[in-house]
């Protein structure tokens, strides 16, 4: 397997989130990601403030781990206010959400930063055991995924994992606060 991807679309990424066999975590710190194929949507949720797509594929992938027993979950730390993107983000989590992904949020204002967690620091966690750091550039484009595998890193990887589902709160609980 190789260590780096530079391509979202490269079957060895895609492997990852197929070949899946027990969980996966998902730590977001950026307020602002620039990927391509988000970018017309993006901007038609910009003019009309509502996410206008039908469930796809990404979901139904979901649905299928969720229904053998897998458990997928996702912490985004946002600073409020939030950012446009991340305003848009929450909307496209929700999709996830209902397909059985667990979303959760860590709201942070100013400067501060929920204790423990790294800052501009996103990875992913399969399986609790292949651990990948999502390189991203100044304004959020996707550069790389760099799979880690000192033991040491992965288990820091593990602690956080735990820290942020600790300090976070659900998705529901966060859009209802904040309507």
């Amino acid at each position: 397997m190789t260590d780096r991807v530079t391509d979202l679309n490269d079957p060895t990424w895609q492997q990852l989130f197929t070949g899946l066999q027990s969980s996966w975590f998902r730590l977001e710190t950026l307020q602002q990601y620039d990927v391509d194929y988000e970018s017309t949507e993006f901007q038609d949720f910009l003019r009309s403030g509502v996410l206008d797509r039908e469930p796809g594929e990404w979901q139904n992938m979901i649905s299928q781990h969720v229904q053998q027993g897998r458990r997928l979950q996702r912490v985004h730390v946002v600073t409020e206010p939030l950012s446009d993107y991340v305003r848009y983000e929450i909307a496209a989590y929700e999709h996830n959400q209902r397909a059985g992904e667990e979303i959760r949020l860590i709201p942070t204002q100013g400067t501060s930063w929920p204790k423990g967690l790294p800052q501009d620091h996103d990875y992913w966690l399969f399986d609790d055991r292949d651990t990948w750091q999502m390189v991203y550039d100044p304004s959020g484009r996707f550069i790389a995924a760099e799979r880690v595998t000192d033991p040491a890193a992965i288990e820091r990887c593990r602690r956080w994992r735990d820290s942020a589902l600790d300090q976070s709160i659900p998705l529901d609980d966060y859009t209802y606060a904040s309507a």
